[in-house]
């Protein structure tokens, strides 16, 4: 447990710095830094980590993503961009396995090339929405909120009044209580984020809209925690990485923040009715 906190004492300082200078260079190469060691603890933990002649086209495609999102205005080039990469790595997989004449198996291209979707996707929606929505300088703030709140508060509403196991056979230690407690702790996490934008910054909130996107975001956070420890139990591995002592990996951090992420993005890019904040 102290290990754990005096990680968190030294990563929370310095993921406040990065979105500090969002507007910068330093919020692109931090994201694609992370999806890059994403990737790397991903295919490690699907045993394709040492296999390059597979899985090397996924490095850069996660190292340029982010970049794509900060440099280009247009979101359609964007779109473009992440197709023609993702088709391009799609096929150069079916060409690897095909080459290998059986001795790679559909379902290790099928996984592979899934779980790499999973990510860049995931990091890439965090710079969209960051610079390719309304008020995304303030509301791509609530990727963070969304997951890291439903997890904690999931964790200790699950600790003192857990009774009920959730899903026993892929995380033993989540409940049902916990579960509903981390979401209604999401939704009030959305409407406090609300309630700053209106009275700290003089924004108009559309309480509704946060509320429902809490709602949604609370559940899908868990969802990704559970995809991630689903694969970690199939492919008998504890944590995805160590980078960070006392939490795990990049995966073990950024799994919720990955499902979240493009949910946000799809709801606030949106707008019109459906805009979460009014500058």
């Amino acid at each position: 447990m102290l290990k754990r906190i005096l990680t968190a004492g030294v990563l929370i300082p310095l993921l406040l710095l990065i979105l500090f200078f969002s507007k910068t260079l330093v919020f692109p190469i931090a994201w694609a830094l992370l999806s890059v060691m994403a990737v790397f603890e991903m295919l490690s933990a699907l045993g394709a980590r040492r296999d390059l002649a597979l899985a090397w086209p996924a490095y850069p495609i996660a190292l340029a993503l982010p970049f794509a999102a900060y440099f280009l205005s247009d979101v359609k080039v964007l779109w473009l961009i992440l197709f023609g990469a993702l088709t391009f790595f799609l096929f150069w997989l079916y060409v690897v396995a095909v080459l290998r004449r059986g001795r790679l198996a559909f379902s290790s291209v099928s996984s592979i090339f899934t779980a790499v979707l999973y990510i860049v996707v995931g990091f890439l929606s965090i710079s969209l929405l960051r610079y390719h929505t309304e008020a995304g300088e303030y509301l791509y703030l609530l990727v963070f909120i969304a997951p890291w709140v439903t997890d904690t508060f999931a964790y200790f509403t699950g600790r003192f009044f857990g009774r009920h196991k959730l899903i026993p056979e892929i995380s033993p230690k989540k409940t049902v209580e916990g579960a509903i407690g981390g979401t209604l702790f999401g939704i009030l996490s959305f409407v406090v984020f609300g309630l700053v934008m209106q009275y700290a910054l003089g924004h108009t909130p559309n309480y509704a809209v946060l509320a429902v996107s809490g709602a949604l975001c609370a559940f899908l956070s868990q969802i990704g925690d559970l995809i991630a420890s689903l694969i970690k139990r199939e492919r008998g591995v504890k944590d995805y990485g160590s980078i960070f002592p006392g939490h795990g990996g990049v995966m073990d951090r950024f799994d919720s923040v990955l499902t979240t992420a493009p949910l946000l993005y799809a709801i606030f890019s949106i707008g019109g009715a459906f805009a979460a904040l009014v500058l």
